[in-house]
């Protein structure tokens, strides 16, 4: 169901028993839980609103509420989140769910109760049996991703509340530092509109200032370097990171992140899919791809690949070795993992 429908719906006061929120963009997921909750008078919230936390919370808890009858209302609504056992992640959960009444409770719904389900993952593990009778009996809300255009009118919409502007380069780089998830950009908004108080203009140099870099984009700087093969400056960085007690098995794996999203998108582009295909198909950020389209224009297939298997080669060494991660790094960028 696509997220006009779903508002209008409620709007009419029209509810499903079950419906599934799928997806990692937390605006949207945040979005249709106060649309719900507000479809429950104020005054009753208190006793027909259930909130559970599978990774803190049993399921049987929040069945339990959600079979017994509103309080002096219509309707309650129970939401679940974060339902790792839907994943192939459960074997992480610190909890022992009780499965098997979940999935009676989804063939047989109680019907004064709307249970909402926040499922922040890119999909679900469709081998189980809870996943297959989720997505059959649930109405299907894909928290996907927002698009640049909207994007860009929200916050422009957020900004201009507090009298202010944004320049083109400010926009652009404060995208870059949110990975262009709508939810962390727009958590960016309220502190710099409070530096632009006075100017009432949002520079590139604020948004610099104020939005840090994650490790992984840093580490995007990294890969940057490495396929351009500036070896000093790659070294100093990779020497930096591992200073700043980063872990040099996760930066690899971001790094082998990295430049196989480039190979899958450079080979998928090569068969006429497009940004928005793309990132359907792999099912990641848009603004990734979009990057990832930018930057696979400049090497071939057949280099990627050369790098690709090289960063495959220097993890099997970081495993299997007591060699220094530094000295192993540098092996690397001077090609030794990258000959045939």
């Amino acid at each position: 169901m696509k997220m006009d429908e779903l508002f209008a719906n409620i709007k009419q006061n029209n509810f499903d028993n079950i419906y599934l929120v799928l997806g990692k963009e937390d605006y949207i997921q945040d979005k249709v839980v106060k649309a719900f909750v507000q479809c429950i008078p104020e005054e009753e919230r208190a006793m027909n609103i259930g909130q559970y936390d599978m990774e803190s919370n049993f399921i049987s808890d929040a069945l339990n509420d959600a079979v017994s009858a509103p309080f002096f209302g219509e309707r309650k609504l129970i939401i679940i989140k974060h339902p790792v056992f839907l994943t192939t992640e459960s074997k992480k959960s610190k909890l022992d769910q009780n499965i098997d009444d979940l999935i009676n409770y989804v063939a047989n719904p109680e019907p004064t109760t709307i249970f909402l389900v926040i499922a922040p993952y890119e999909k679900l593990d469709e081998r189980k049996k809870i996943s297959k009778q989720l997505l059959k009996s649930a109405t299907l809300i894909e928290s996907g991703y927002v698009s640049d255009e909207d994007t860009l009118k929200e916050v422009k919409r957020l900004i201009a509340e507090k009298g202010c502007t944004i320049t083109k380069n400010a926009y652009e780089l404060l995208k870059i530092r949110t990975e262009g998830k709508m939810s962390l950009l727009l958590n960016e908004i309220s502190k710099l509109t409070l530096l632009a108080n006075e100017t009432k203009k949002i520079t590139e140099e604020m948004v610099n200032r104020m939005v840090t870099q994650t490790l992984e984009q840093n580490i995007f700087d990294l890969g940057n370097l490495v396929l351009t093969d500036k070896i000093t400056e790659a070294i100093e960085m990779y020497n930096d990171l591992i200073l700043q007690h980063e872990e040099p098995l996760k930066i690899n794996a971001i790094l082998i992140g990295q430049i196989r999203l480039l190979l899958q998108v450079q080979i998928l582009q090569s068969h006429g899919y497009v940004q928005g295909n793309i990132a359907s198909v792999l099912k990641v950020h848009p603004y990734r791809v979009k990057l990832a389209l930018q930057s696979c224009k400049k090497y071939r297939q057949d280099f990627l690949s050369l790098k690709y298997l090289g960063l495959v080669k220097l993890e099997e060494q970081m495993k299997s070795s007591q060699k220094d991660a530094r000295k192993l790094f540098q092996l690397f960028m001077l090609g030794f993992f990258s000959r045939k």
